[in-house]
């Protein structure tokens, strides 16, 4: 399986405009970003790759691109060119295999970026981190949903929960959180392969989604019948003000809102079940 790299070239005026990018690039199906200098970088496999919607999009924003094919088997090498450690504060440290610097946070997390979204990059997977870090997960039961390379399942591993299902629709992602789990050795993370209706017939104690918006307001309703009453879930994926979009939905299915915290453009919530 082959992915596109995209390439838009930002001038001096227009810098401000990648994170807008980034997320209508996310909901035509680009999975992962990176930003280098005054160009953002974006993949999609190029199967799910659609040349007249990219370039109605770009071409609207007056910014100038480039394409090329990545194949799979450089893929990995594309990811160690770029990836470097992530800290979220005091709390958590997030490095992979290749990297020997240590750091002096409360948890650390080895993951093998590969093909997944959530390296804790991007300011959704820093702030569902930080959030998560906030409550006890001790003997917990937690769904995570959409879990890229199963950075935020092995988070709630580490806090202690005691039942954990990572679910992806991605091949890539369902095996490389299985990989992560392992090096992470965290072995009540049980990795699924699926979509919405994959789900366990089972409520958890914590949820969490960090997708897209058009994903979370078709999957909320559902999410929030897999919640305990009483439970929390977490949402990010979206710029700060669609917010008020996710809270709509929310309410219309019983979740009230507790708190929502912000980072570069976009919004990290979290809910409770009434």
């Amino acid at each position: 399986m082959n992915y596109i790299e995209v390439k838009v070239n930002f001038n001096k005026e227009q810098t401000e405009l990648s994170e807008i990018l980034i997320a209508f690039l996310a909901e035509q199906g680009f999975e992962s970003f990176y930003e280098e200098n005054d160009s953002l970088f974006a993949y999609i496999e190029e199967a799910n790759y659609n040349l007249k919607n990219l370039d109605e999009l770009l071409k609207s924003y007056k910014v100038s691109y480039s394409t090329k094919i990545i194949p799979q088997q450089n893929w990995n090498a594309e990811w160690e060119k770029n990836f470097e450690p992530t800290v979220v504060e005091d709390l958590l440290s997030i490095k992979a295999p290749f990297h020997d610097m240590d750091f002096n946070t409360k948890y650390n997390i080895i993951i093998e970026p590969k093909m997944s979204f959530g390296t804790g990059h991007h300011a959704t997977t820093w702030m569902m981190c930080k959030l998560i870090g906030e409550y006890d997960f001790e003997n917990k039961d937690v769904l995570d949903y959409g879990c890229g390379t199963g950075i935020l399942a092995i988070f709630a591993a580490l806090l202690k929960a005691k039942d954990i299902y990572a679910i992806d629709i991605d091949e890539w992602a369902y095996e490389n959180t299985i990989e992560n789990a392992n090096r992470n050795n965290t072995p009540q993370i049980k990795a699924i392969q699926g979509d919405i209706n994959s789900i366990p017939d089972k409520t958890f104690d914590f949820i969490f989604a960090n997708i897209n918006l058009n994903v979370l307001k078709k999957d909320i309703p559902t999410l929030a019948k897999h919640l305990n009453n009483g439970g929390k879930i977490f949402f990010s994926g979206f710029l700060n003000n669609e917010l008020v979009q996710i809270q709509k939905v929310c309410s219309e299915n019983n979740l009230s809102f507790n708190k929502a915290i912000q980072k570069d453009n976009w919004t990290a919530c979290v809910f409770n079940k009434i």
